[in-house]
């Protein structure tokens, strides 16, 4: 089977239209139905059925397509490896990331990566967590940053960060010479909210919702640059790990006091890889020098003269 026509039903497949496939594809669609159909004469069997404007895999087709997209995987991992032999990696790596603070990590190992194999592509995505679930749950990611408060079905995990929350102020706010605090301690004071889906894992978030700490945001913003320039006005304390804020805390502009609530303790960020795709060449080349920003960035926060 021909990898084009493999492509053709992989796609269809995935927009649920043979039209929306082939403008995807840059195909026209009559040359995607005529391949189909030809495909479904030799088998003898049809692949999709019509549902009010679209189409859907039969339950021949789930088969055929299932096994499309093995093929298609492993001729991409033979093309990636043979181009590889002569030194010359090439290809597009799909990344799913938290976008801050960990965010930080990505460009120093692109930027590693480049330097090393200019001809490999990158594609981020950086959303909310219902669309980073989606991209998960259909295994597109070759590579993702993500919290790991949950297992991820065809991933591994191959580096991982340890990180404790806490609240975040400048050195001279009353509670800077403090060893740990409570949420309801923090509530006494203004905050200042970074507004990230992601900031706090699922666990973290029960647990502020659940301490009945009433607190007084004075800024909220979605900008990481801004949190950090309210922090350093004393307009409030912030609630966060030290990773995207390892210099601050290192030059003591800012200051890390933990939060005492036990689940707030025990968050890790993980670098997830898919099993399948881990052998190509490209994806080897990205998470090798992620798996060193990681080392890097454990280091730095070990050395952050924080109260444990």
């Amino acid at each position: 089977m021909h990898a084009a026509v493999l492509r053709y039903i992989d796609q269809v497949a995935r927009m649920g239209s043979i039209r929306r496939a082939a403008s995807a594809l840059n195909v026209a669609s009559s040359a995607v139905n005529r391949q189909i159909l030809k495909l479904e004469a030799d088998i003898g069997t049809p692949l999709f059925e019509r549902v009010g404007n679209g189409v859907r895999p039969t339950v021949a087709g789930e088969f055929v397509i299932r096994h499309a997209r093995d093929t298609l995987a492993k001729w991409q991992s033979t093309c990636l490896e043979v181009s590889a032999l002569s030194g010359d990696i090439q290809g597009e790596v799909r990344v799913v990331t938290i976008p801050s603070p960990i965010v930080r990590l990505l460009p120093r190992a692109i930027g590693t990566t480049a330097r090393q194999h200019p001809r490999i592509s990158y594609r981020i995505i950086d959303a909310d967590p219902n669309e980073h679930a989606e991209e998960m749950r259909a295994g597109r990611p070759d590579i993702a940053v993500l919290f790991i408060d949950r297992r991820y079905r065809g991933y591994q995990v191959a580096a991982r960060i340890r990180m404790r929350l806490g609240a975040i102020m400048r050195p001279d706010h009353p509670l800077a010479k403090r060893q740990e605090l409570t949420l309801t301690e923090c509530a006494a004071y203004p905050v200042v909210m970074l507004n990230d889906p992601w900031i706090l894992n699922a666990t973290a978030e029960a647990e502020f919702t659940h301490s009945g700490a009433q607190f007084k945001a004075l800024v909220v913003t979605n900008s990481l640059t801004m949190t950090k320039e309210s922090l350093h006005a004393g307009l409030g304390i912030g609630f966060f790990t030290p990773t995207g804020f390892v210099d601050e805390l290192a030059t003591g502009g800012l200051v890390h006091v933990p939060l005492a609530e036990p689940d707030l303790s025990a968050s890790e960020i993980g670098l997830l890889i898919h099993r399948d795709r881990q052998s190509y060449p490209a994806v080897r080349a990205l998470s090798a020098n992620l798996i060193r920003e990681f080392a890097n960035l454990e280091r730095d926060i070990g050395g952050l003269a924080l109260r444990d």
